[in-house]
């Protein structure tokens, strides 16, 4: 049964494959990478100048057609009055006399920009029952401080940019990123030196999927090196030379037998495509880590427990994924697929093979309103039956201001490993960005 899941979940990712890609929803409406509205060639973290004035003022929030003003942000002259100076071509002074209630301005000064982003959430999560027969199911019913991310990112010159991250919770971002371009193009090349989330499938804003958090690309799980990327018309390739280490751990780690390289290398490989009734974008990833000291997230439950010090001896993981975007109209449809080996040095353990997929859809009903259906399903070991994890879920998203997100989402779990069977969960939470 599992080798016929793996193939349907590969069939759909490669029959729905238009043109298309692996970049969330927002940069797949428009056909565009998520470098459209973040500084990071990969996405996620402080936006850039069209993301913050543009794109969260007004294409996102609820509001009618944007007026021309919309699209900039006039500067401020030196007195606080007077004329626009320096403004952009066709604004007519007069019009900052506007009536408008976006008052925020991430820019400190021409070099210096601010973001960030602040999640504060209720959830409610109902298990089908207790851990040990004939308990009662342990019910959580709380609200949380999902993410408070504050961003810093300094223009040193045309070619260099400096972005700091620095959250409540780990997942600590610090690098440059230096571009051969010193304006915006269509054929650029990007160096990012320091510590940052790997480029990898989709890039959810979501940490718990499987397709992230479940394969070791969480909240937490942030890496130290170099990563290359390159943009030639629809064409994006990222190259990265990684220490390998999951969670927040800032060294290096390996196993007690050593190899000769112990470094990971990953890649990601894109194709946009516009037909003009249909547009999107359709990638691979790739993922290989030569002997570190832990096995992948996705086998925590794989490994016996009296085995478990043996995977300290060495691991070395593959990590291979499909994935797409396809946006028709109203409608967007984004499909993650992740296949993960893990080969152990201790000849007591035995090589782990599982996958994890992702499917979303989601309608458009009017501008700043988002109705979206999801389907996860993880399987952590091809080798057995009935160990599998399956989760479905019903998102609503609002966007009622410029830089203001209230999002409620309803999923429902059904797994085989779990000794609680299932569970229902209900998060709602307001989400403020800059």
């Amino acid at each position: 049964m599992k080798p016929v899941l793996f193939a349907i979940a590969l069939a759909v990712a490669v029959l729905v494959s238009s043109p298309a890609e692996a970049v969330p929803r927002f940069a797949a409406r428009n056909g565009n990478e998520c470098i459209q509205c973040h500084i990071s060639p990969t996405g996620g973290g402080i936006r850039n100048a069209y993301g913050r004035n543009v794109f969260e003022r007004a294409w996102l929030p609820r509001a009618a057609a944007p007026r021309r003003e919309d699209y900039v942000v006039k500067p401020r002259p030196a007195g606080g009055a007077g004329d626009n100076a320096g403004g952009q071509a066709g604004a007519d002074s007069d019009d900052d006399s506007d009536d408008d209630d976006v008052v925020f301005d991430p820019e400190i000064n021409p070099w210096m920009v601010l973001g960030g982003d602040l999640r504060a959430a209720y959830i409610m999560i109902r298990p089908d029952k207790g851990t040990a027969p004939g308990e009662d199911p342990e019910i959580t019913n709380s609200f949380f401080l999902m993410q408070a991310d504050l961003y810093h990112a300094m223009t040193l010159n045309k070619h260099v940019t400096t972005v700091l991250d620095i959250g409540a919770y780990s997942g600590f971002e610090a690098w440059a990123l230096f571009h051969a371009k010193p304006e915006p193009s269509e054929y650029d090349l990007m160096l990012k030196v320091g510590r940052f989330l790997p480029a990898f499938g989709i890039r959810e804003v979501e940490h718990q999927l499987f397709t992230r958090e479940g394969i070791g690309l969480g909240a937490a799980d942030r890496d130290t090196g170099l990563e290359l990327t390159g943009f030639a018309g629809p064409f994006t390739a990222t190259v990265s030379l990684l220490n390998g280490t999951l969670g927040d751990t800032a060294f290096d780690t390996h196993g007690t037998e050593r190899r000769r390289f112990e470094k990971a290398a990953a890649s990601r490989l894109s194709i946009r495509g516009d037909a003009g009734w249909v547009r999107g974008q359709l990638g691979a990833s790739f993922y290989w880590n030569q002997n570190n000291n832990q096995a992948n997230p996705l086998f925590g439950r794989s490994i016996p427990s009296a085995d478990a010090a043996e995977v300290g001896a060495g691991v070395e993981e593959l990590r291979a994924g499909a994935f797409l975007t396809a946006n028709l109209g109203r409608f967007t449809y984004l499909a993650d697929l992740a296949w993960v080996r893990d080969e152990f040095s201790s000849d007591r353990l035995s090589t782990l093979r599982g996958y994890t997929s992702y499917q979303e859809l989601s309608f458009l009903p009017t501008q700043g309103l988002d109705v979206i259906g999801t389907f996860e399903f993880a399987d952590p070991d091809l080798d057995l039956l009935d160990n599998s994890t399956a989760r479905a879920g019903l998102v609503v998203e609002f966007f009622p201001w410029p830089f203001t997100e209230l999002r409620a989402m309803v999923r429902r779990t059904w797994s085989d490993a779990s000794p609680t069977g299932g569970a229902w969960d209900v998060v709602v939470f307001s989400h403020l960005f800059m």
